[in-house]
């Protein structure tokens, strides 16, 4: 084989005649490269961010209610679900998110080396994390990074959401304003109403011994709190129900007579019931305190050492009986008042002296005041709701809270795969080039 020698000034000429050939094989190479790189980081792209969990008994690896927290199945499936339909995505279910779905405790460094220590001392200790990596597989599942970061916001939502209503005192205030009180009468109106207002404070009394200075923004940027709602409650209680609630007992205002003189005869019956029951109650005690029986001691002995109390029995039934007496005086008053009612509705009483006239210009005023005093209360409902809304969320948000927006994480240096394709095809084609130079020689 006949051996050549070429200089370098020859070399030079033969790449420079077919610089054209070695920038379309380069330009290919480097698009190949490139395209392949970016083909490959969409299918294993990541979106990523760190959470941290901060309810009561997490630290313990339990829920607030003492089950058993498993962070590998902490995240539903239903609540993937849900998480898809919020980000409006379509061909992907729960179980694709799932398998595409890790959360990952995340132990520091020190709690590492003492779990290692332990071990190589043959102790044992437990640690459970307070911090989670929560990382989507966005490119196995075939959508983009933005529409992941979508749903890795929405899982984390439903899931503080979810949270929320197992193991938080979620209460809203049902609303019972939106009743038709044209079809009741006006004590039924404003029992209603009572019952709507008692409802309102127990819960915000509920919350305002949990965190007092709690304020929400309600409608139209107003600052509000628990104890706002209480005022509004007792505002309401004192100038509206107040109002009908007595002129509708004074003035004896009622839309049927028959159907309140028989629900007041009925309670009557029901109250003298009772009442029989106390007294005979009252009459057994009677007989105790009376015989010898009672005037025994009983001497109880707590745990503590060198205390103890002594209970007379006789006391016991005295107590016992003072108890009964109060309660008998309470219905005996309260039978009295009732039978009151009925003899007023009968026209029995002669005490009452309200005509017709009166009754009817009472009736228009009460309505009124009933009718003003459901709008009312609607609005504190309403608001009271929404501030209990923001407040649950306020909870929510720091005990599940992640600690950065997720980012992406790219599995693939686009911009070194295509400078290694370049360079490749680059050294390829001068290659080919030279080759092919020899061989039309």
């Amino acid at each position: 084989m006949e051996e050549r020698e070429i200089s370098l000034k020859d070399l030079f000429d033969v790449v420079w005649k077919g610089k054209f050939l070695i920038i379309v094989i380069s330009a290919a190479f480097l698009l190949v490269a490139f395209t392949a790189s970016i083909v490959y980081d969409n299918r294993s792209s990541q979106i990523t961010t760190v959470v941290t969990m901060q309810w009561s008994g997490i630290s313990a690896g339990e829920y607030p209610d003492g089950t058993r927290f498993e962070y590998t199945e902490a995240i539903e499936p239903y609540i993937i679900t849900d998480a898809i339909a919020e980000t409006e995505l379509e061909g992907i279910n729960a179980g694709d998110v799932r398998s595409n779905l890790v959360l990952d405790p995340i132990v520091p460094n020190d709690v590492s080396t003492l779990i290692q220590q332990a071990i190589q001392n043959g102790e044992q200790m437990s640690y459970y994390a307070t911090d989670y990596r929560l990382t989507l597989n966005n490119g196995g599942l075939n959508i983009s990074v933005n529409e992941g970061r979508d749903l890795l916001n929405n899982i984390l939502e439903q899931f503080r959401y979810d949270f929320e209503k197992k193991y938080i005192n979620q209460r809203i205030i049902l609303d019972y304003t939106n009743a038709d009180f044209d079809s009741y009468d006006y004590i039924e109106a404003y029992e209603i109403l009572d019952q709507q207002t008692k409802l309102v404070d127990g819960i915000m009394n509920l919350r305002v011994s949990e965190d007092p200075g709690f304020v929400g923004q309600i409608s139209g940027d107003r600052g509000i709190g628990f104890n706002d709602i209480l005022v509004q409650t007792s505002l309401l209680r004192s100038l509206e129900l107040n109002q009908i609630i007595s002129r509708t007992n004074t003035y004896m205002l009622t839309k049927d007579v028959d159907y309140l003189v028989t629900k007041y005869t009925y309670d009557v019956e029901i109250k003298q019931l009772e009442l029989d029951k106390h007294e005979a109650k009252e009459t057994d005690i009677q007989a105790l305190l009376d015989s010898p029986v009672s005037q025994e001691t009983t001497i109880i002995l707590p745990n503590i050492d060198n205390e103890f109390k002594i209970i007379t029995y006789y006391q016991t039934l005295l107590d016992e009986m003072v108890s009964v007496q109060s309660s008998i005086a309470e219905l005996q008053q309260d039978i009295n008042y009732l039978q009151m009612q009925i003899d007023r509705l009968k026209g029995e009483d002669l005490d009452f002296n309200v005509t017709l006239q009166q009754q009817q210009d009472e009736e228009v005023i009460v309505a009124a005041a009933i009718n003003s005093a459901n709008d009312k209360l609607d609005n504190i409902v309403s608001d009271a709701n929404e501030l209990l809304v923001q407040y649950n969320d306020y909870i929510t948000s720091s005990i599940i809270k992640p600690l950065m927006a997720p980012e992406y994480q790219s599995n693939v240096n686009v911009v070194l795969y295509s400078a290694i394709g370049l360079i490749a095809g680059a050294g390829l084609s001068v290659v080919i080039v030279l080759f092919k130079h020899d061989w039309e020689k």
